[in-house]
């Protein structure tokens, strides 16, 4: 008998029985996948989810500059509601983006040096020939676990007709 009180048969068994599980294959491609495998996993959604940002990004870029340079009644005429409207017709992965998006536009001298956020709370019409500035923030949808919420923003310049 060992002095541990493990019988020394039993040590024996125990040392060669650990010796086969070690040397053991069966099933190490399982464990290798499922390090190697969620990483990887994690990783494409991560870059999915940029890509998508990105292409919202894009996407409410050209629709704020529409809005300002293109034939926008509603921008002129100071009716946010019509200018949501058209934005949101142009947008993807928003969700909700009437509701969600922020839109703003005020003359240009009206804008302190410091950057603001986009609030969404001014809509202003401007006189003829004012130099205006509309601006747009939206979230994008996020499906990656942990993520923060992304937001995009916009911005354009325009002369008021």
């Amino acid at each position: 008998m060992a002095k541990s009180g493990i019988p020394l048969i039993n040590a024996r068994r125990l040392v060669a029985r650990l010796g086969k599980f070690r040397r053991d294959v069966a099933g190490s491609t399982a464990v290798e996948f499922a390090f190697i495998g969620m990483s990887f996993i994690v990783l494409m959604l991560g870059i999915l989810q940029f890509a998508l940002a990105f292409l919202a990004q894009m996407y409410i870029h050209d629709a704020v500059a529409d809005a300002a340079t293109g034939r926008t009644a509603g921008t002129y005429a100071g009716n946010r509601s019509a200018v949501v409207t058209q934005i949101c017709a142009r947008m993807i992965a928003l969700d909700n983006c009437a509701t969600n998006l922020r839109v703003e536009t005020q003359p240009l001298a009206s804008y302190p040096a410091a950057a603001q956020p986009v609030t969404g709370a001014t809509f202003v019409a401007g006189t003829s020939g004012t130099m205006m500035l509309i601006r747009a923030r939206a979230p994008v949808v996020t499906f990656v676990p942990g993520l923060p919420t992304l937001n995009v923003n916009a911005a354009a310049l325009y002369t008021r007709p």
